[in-house]
């Protein structure tokens, strides 16, 4: 369709014929003037996208493999890697009679638990999302011990899985293969009987590790949370 292309300029008041009144011409634009157009437009075009990918979050980085275990829950169900393919972890290492760190990571696994329930209940979607806790003492905490100690923190919104191991696979499967150290120290010192760090570990649904967030930095426990459920929508598409 031929533009319309206005020339001089226009005055106010009435359209007058004669001297100062503006003079329509019709007339179809150039092949250069058209070339500068487009051009124009595929630049907005252009930087709109690359402004939306500098803005998009960057996924967070593999940082390697989570270990092959083999393990029991707080009800007696076996639970290995495998069982868990396709979802979104959020672990932790803790046991049940630790007097003062393993209750501050389980309290804040119990807010993540509450965060993610009310976004699916927002959403009217449950994202494949799944909460671990490994103990470091699984002589003693039992599946009757893990299940009373998951009662103290767990709603029961989402899943959330305590589970114990064999102890001559611990080294293997927390130091070597979440890199998480672990000690036991001498009771009689006034500590804990097992001395860890207190982090989380974020693992995709392929089972590689993503990420690691200590605990008492407030922002980086929001970017934990933010950062699983970009990993679990993945998992939905």
């Amino acid at each position: 369709m031929p533009h319309e292309v206005l020339s001089s300029s226009t005055s106010p008041g009435p359209s007058l014929t004669g001297v100062g009144a503006p003079v329509r011409r019709r007339g179809r634009l150039r092949p250069v003037q058209i070339g500068l157009c487009v051009s124009a437009l595929a630049g907005i075009t252009f930087f709109g996208v690359l402004s939306r990918v500098r803005d998009a979050p960057a996924s967070p980085p593999v940082l390697g493999e989570m270990p092959a275990f083999s393990m029991t829950d707080q009800d007696g169900r076996p639970v290995t890697r495998e069982s868990l393919r396709g979802q979104t972890l959020i672990v932790d290492f803790f046991y049940a009679s630790c007097p003062v760190s393993c209750p501050r990571l389980s309290a804040q696994m119990a807010a993540f638990q509450e965060r993610l329930a009310k976004r699916s209940e927002a959403s009217g979607q449950a994202l494949p999302i799944h909460l671990i806790s490994i103990t470091l003492d699984p002589e003693n905490d039992t599946p009757d011990v893990l299940r009373s100690y998951a009662a103290r923190y767990s709603s029961g919104r989402g899943a959330w899985s305590f589970l114990s191991g064999r102890s001559e696979e611990l080294n293997r499967v927390v130091v070597k293969g979440f890199k998480i150290r672990f000690d036991r120290a001498d009771p009689s010192a006034g500590l804990g009987a097992i001395m860890h760090g207190e982090w989380f570990v974020l693992v995709d649904g392929l089972g590689r590790i993503r990420g690691y967030y200590q605990i008492g930095d407030e922002e980086r426990m929001n970017e934990l949370v933010r950062d699983a459920e970009r990993l679990a929508s993945k998992e939905l598409t």
